[in-house]
């Protein structure tokens, strides 16, 4: 069931989407910053490969477990108040990230960005995804695709605030997340309770099984994938090819992943629609593991940036199709589903990458993020049992 507006807000339909993929946008530009910094913070905290990926899984975990609780609290409590309070939760944290010299403190910024980041995915996908949208796939392609955009800028506009400024500029990244945060609260409309139940009621045995289960399986493979390139392609450059630590290649690299990811995740849901979600999401994963594996190939360069944008747009094509397709499996709790799917799914990812940290430093990072690349085969494999009843 759709959720039901107690109070008009200044913002609806059409003009309410757009903003919430705005503010996705603003929100992810401060989500990349540790994969930007990464090789900087390995110089400045002298960290090896397993502590580096403990910072990657501390972002990761607190950003995506946490997802299904905070989807159920705003479909309790109210979802514009949960949404705008994380995002300016991730907006203060994250921005200090550039200024910590410390291991632990870091972890503690990362965590609370992770849980302010959370907040704002499960609610935005439920309201732009929720049953009332005439192609649901299509809307939160559209909402991913605003993230993806900030994911893809973040790189970039992070390495040159830092190299032209230092490091200890990164806070002034927080006020546009701040201003987002207020217009959240402000313009968007009041939402009646969806589940006005315990909210143990939201997060039972079902939501963990069954497809839902299938389907949290397949994203937290998707999910993984994404995580290696991100996190371990730069260090890969530096480390293998001698790139500087800001290099512009590395800002690109990233970017443009991103970027593919969000265009990806349009097309997949424009595509999913036509050719159905099952088929859509299997070809694109099978496809995405020789484009993946050829980055760690070819010579560093122009070469990389066209990869590395066709490799992003395939693995992130099937994102918004298992989100609605949990949606679906569960109507009376969308927000929660989303969240589950989304947020478990990264969870295990970030889990997953602690373990992928450790075999980087065994056996090295091209070698371990090939095995991580080659996951999206089972992956395509489960999420064509999951979706096979979807569309």
């Amino acid at each position: 069931m759709p959720h039901v507006v107690r109070e008009p807000g200044v913002l609806s339909g059409t003009r309410m989407a757009a903003f919430l993929a705005l503010v996705h946008a603003v929100n992810d530009v401060l989500t990349a910053i540790l994969g930007a910094l990464l090789p900087t913070l390995q110089a400045r905290l002298a960290a090896g490969t397993t502590t580096l990926a403990l910072l990657v899984a501390a972002l990761s975990i607190s950003s995506s477990i946490t997802q299904p609780l905070l989807g159920a609290l705003a479909d309790r409590y109210g979802l514009r108040k949960v949404a705008g309070l994380g995002v300016a939760l991730g907006a203060i944290s994250l921005s200090l990230v550039g200024i910590v010299d410390s291991v632990p403190l870091l972890v503690v910024l990362l965590v609370l960005g992770g849980l302010g980041s959370a907040a704002l995915h499960p609610v935005s996908t439920s309201i732009v995804g929720g049953p009332s949208a005439r192609n649901p796939g299509l809307a939160v392609g559209l909402f991913t695709a605003g993230g993806m955009a900030g994911f893809a800028a973040g790189p970039i506009l992070i390495l040159y605030v830092v190299s032209r400024y230092g490091s200890g500029a990164t806070p002034w990244l927080m006020l546009p997340g701040l201003l987002f945060a207020l217009g959240v609260i402000v313009l968007l409309p009041e939402f009646e309770p969806h589940n006005t139940g315990r909210l143990t009621r939201a997060l039972d045995r079902s939501m963990f099984t069954g497809t839902i289960g299938w389907l949290t399986a397949a994203a937290s493979l998707v999910s993984l994938a994404f995580i290696a390139f991100t996190s371990a392609v730069p260090l890969w450059l530096v480390n293998a090819h001698g790139l500087s630590t800001d290099a512009p290649l590395l800002g690109g690299t990233l970017g443009l992943f991103s970027l593919g990811a969000g265009l990806g995740a349009v097309a997949g849901g424009a595509v999913g629609a036509r050719f159905g979600y099952a088929r859509t999401t299997a070809v694109s994963l099978l496809a995405a593991v020789p484009v993946l594996t050829a980055v760690l190939v070819v010579p560093p360069g122009v070469t990389t940036l066209v990869l590395a944008g066709t490799a992003g747009a395939l693995i992130y094509a099937s994102q918004p199709l298992l989100v609605v397709a949990a949606q679906m499996a569960a109507p009376q709790n969308p927000a929660a589903a989303a969240g589950v799917v989304l947020g478990v799914g990264s969870g295990i990812a970030g889990l997953a990458y602690v373990g992928v940290g450790a075999l980087q430093g065994w056996i090295g990072l091209a070698p371990a993020m090939t095995l991580v690349f080659a996951l999206l085969v089972p992956a395509a494999a489960i999420a064509s049992r999951a979706l096979a009843f979807q569309r």
